[in-house]
């Protein structure tokens, strides 16, 4: 998967996963635990949408899914999996090495494709 599609992704998805946040913060009225719920919401929003349809926002503007390594519909283990994964701050750094493929992906044996 070309990593422009990739980054268009992350940009769109940590957009929503911050909007989300604060209006979560906002109604909880707890502005201190912001980091916090900030990790929640990201968990949420990506395992939420994955496990519902594969896609999450920035998946579906781009015409993108996720699937198990072998082109089938991930299991629940994987996609949680791969949202756990996500949260590992070293994660967004895999992709400036030379992969396709983030940490999310390689250790949840998943990959992302066009639709």
């Amino acid at each position: 998967m070309d990593k422009s599609i990739r980054l268009t992704n992350y940009f769109i998805d940590m957009f929503s996963i911050t909007l989300i946040a604060v209006c979560f913060n906002l109604v909880l009225y707890s502005i201190d635990l912001y980091s916090n719920s900030f990790y929640f919401v990201m968990f949420l929003y990506n395992f939420s949408f994955e496990i519902y349809n594969g896609q999450t926002l920035g998946k579906y503007i781009t015409k993108t899914k996720v699937v198990y390594k072998d082109g089938s519909k991930p299991s629940f283990l994987n996609l949680f999996m791969r949202s756990i994964l996500r949260l590992i701050p070293i994660d967004a750094l895999s992709y400036l090495f030379g992969s396709e493929q983030g940490f999310h992906d390689k250790l949840s044996s998943t990959r992302l494709v066009k639709k």
